[in-house]
């Protein structure tokens, strides 16, 4: 099984004293072997750590934060995106959180899995998550950054010694790679309501 970062919403802070049945966790997405942007911009809105609900552990080493200044955040963020063909991800995204089946007070962080693969202590890389998410803007930056299109190379041109032998210019290569990958990177795409931790029944 990849290790994954695990998204929710809840009515509750984890870790807080509510009486059994009263509170719920719903699944919003989950990804393999990173912490997309994505996740970090819906964790932006006051942020803080917490108990974790997946880990019996000593400590706070997932993070909670406010659902709607997050989805607030995450619009401007798509807003400013010049990638036509990225708008179906988009519309889904901003549908799926709009959705009341998803619609939460809070969001929830479970990267465990993730800070399990580094040497470091659990709750000093979640301390380090929360830094980043407090100080996004150099990697939104960075982020809208790598949807700019890349600039073909030409072919570079034979000197008039190389044709005197016969020697061709270099033909470009041009990748077949999926053009929306850069797309996907961000944490789009992969919305769903049911995760591998199903932790409605919490």
């Amino acid at each position: 099984m990849a290790n994954r970062s695990y998204l929710y919403s809840t009515n509750v802070v984890p870790g807080s004293a509510v009486k059994k049945g009263t509170r719920t966790f719903t699944g919003i997405s989950e990804w393999n072997y990173d912490i997309p942007i994505i996740y970090k911009l819906l964790l932006s809105g006051n942020p803080r750590p917490c108990k974790s609900s997946i880990w019996r552990m000593q400590g706070d080493i997932a993070l909670v934060a406010d659902y709607a200044p997050g989805v607030e955040r995450l619009k401007e963020f798509l807003n400013k995106i010049d990638f036509p063909t990225a708008r179906p991800l988009i519309d889904e995204a901003l549908q799926f959180l709009a959705d009341e089946c998803s619609i939460n007070k809070y969001f929830v962080l479970e990267c465990g899995e993730i800070f399990c693969m580094d040497d470091e202590p659990i709750k000093k890389q979640n301390a380090q998550l929360l830094d980043e998410i407090k100080n996004l803007d150099v990697e939104v930056e960075r982020a809208l950054a790598s949807l700019e299109p890349k600039p073909v190379e030409e072919p570079r041109p034979v000197r008039w010694l190389a044709k005197l032998f016969g020697v061709k210019p270099t033909p470009v290569v041009e990748s077949h790679d999926d053009p929306l990958q850069p797309v996907y990177d961000l944490g789009l795409g992969n919305w769903s309501n049911i995760l591998y931790f199903d932790l409605s029944k919490s």
